[in-house]
């Protein structure tokens, strides 16, 4: 690292670790300057990646799985598999070099023109090397598809993994992907802004022993839900707050009889009620039947499982339907998300989504 970036650098970390003592409502997840253990959530690109390196490469770091990126020039064409990582991207500038997104990335507007890198709804080796790209950046599940991985590397593709499983290595992640597209400005600017909303929301709230249980997917399709280890539960811990499945890890699929057993005080579901002004559609009578036509969706259909009477968010009448988009995704959105759910848990009403 060249001696003008390491004041960038410092100064950074300084207002992290000024931010998190300021902030003194729940232990906040920013990262410790000094002292932290080598752990995942701690994860800060190496000190050798730089737009200013003297060395051979113009980024020379490791990524978060352990793996080294070395690149003799800044990638002019980019290919994103994972939402949180493309909004990072668009977020700090550095939009204009993707050219090619998996089907999950999907915001902002303009990611929207670029084209896939899929094939029936998956990721697609030859159909992402035709985007030519000189980086792909993937999320860790991703980067545990083989095949993928390996015909990458095999055409002279280099890969960038990012593993975000909490809100403070989150950081870690904007700094690699600023440092990767030469734009370490705007990924720091981007870290301060979200450091400064975190610290703001410890002011506000409080420890609390009720749990959330977030249904992503709806039972009759099969309940699937996020537990520890996830961004989602991070979240959830930073507002006070428990996940109700913190004790497994990643995604899970969940039975009626767990939640039910669980009983949690909140439930989110991430299905949406048809909108009242939805336009009806008159039913081709020789057409066949729509086994969901006419079935309630979302909060409604929870409200109505009578399976669930006992349930303490059933009894209460906590349950709302959230934007899984602004709490499932690392990224510049967590502080909508952030604000989305004060006004659930603290002022017990339902938010606004655009």
């Amino acid at each position: 690292m060249t001696n003008r970036t390491k004041p960038a650098v410092a100064a950074l970390l300084a207002l992290l670790l000024a931010l998190s003592m300021a902030a003194c409502a729940l232990p906040s997840p920013v990262p410790v300057e000094d002292g932290s253990p080598t752990l995942a959530s701690d994860f800060t690109p190496s000190d050798t990646t730089t737009a200013e390196s003297g060395g051979a490469y113009a980024v020379d770091t490791t990524d978060m799985a352990g793996n080294a990126v070395q690149l003799s020039a800044f990638p002019e064409r980019i290919v994103v598999l994972d939402p949180g990582d493309c909004e990072i991207l668009f977020a700090i500038g550095a939009g204009a070099s993707v050219v090619g997104r998996s089907l999950t990335c999907d915001y902002p507007a303009e990611v929207n023109l670029l084209p896939y890198a899929t094939a029936n709804g998956r990721n697609d080796p030859d159909v992402l090397l035709l985007r030519e790209p000189q980086l792909v950046i993937m999320g860790a599940e991703d980067a545990a598809d083989t095949e993928l991985v390996d015909t990458l590397k095999a055409n002279g593709v280099a890969i960038a993994v990012t593993n975000v499983t909490d809100v403070n290595n989150m950081y870690g992640a904007i700094a690699l992907l600023g440092a990767l597209t030469n734009h370490v400005t705007e990924a720091n600017t981007l870290v301060s802004e979200l450091v400064t909303a975190v610290g703001t929301m410890q002011t506000k709230v409080s420890a609390h022993d009720d749990t959330v249980y977030f249904e992503l997917t709806p039972l009759k399709k099969g309940a699937t839900t996020l537990g520890g280890a996830t961004f989602f539960s991070s979240l959830i811990s930073l507002m006070g707050y428990h996940n109700e499945f913190e004790d497994q890890q990643g995604l899970i699929s969940v039975t009626q009889d767990q939640v039910v057993g669980r009983s949690p005080d909140i439930i989110l579901t991430a299905e949406k009620e048809p909108s009242p002004d939805a336009v009806v559609v008159t039913p081709d009578p020789s057409a066949t039947p729509d086994p969901d036509a006419g079935a309630l969706h979302g909060k409604a259909e929870i409200l109505a499982r009578s399976e669930w009477s006992t349930v303490d968010a059933i009894a209460n009448g906590k349950v709302f339907y959230f934007d899984p988009a602004l709490i499932t995704r690392a990224g510049p959105r967590m502080i909508e998300g952030m604000n989305a759910l004060y006004t659930l848990l603290y002022q017990n009403t339902q938010p606004e989504f655009k």
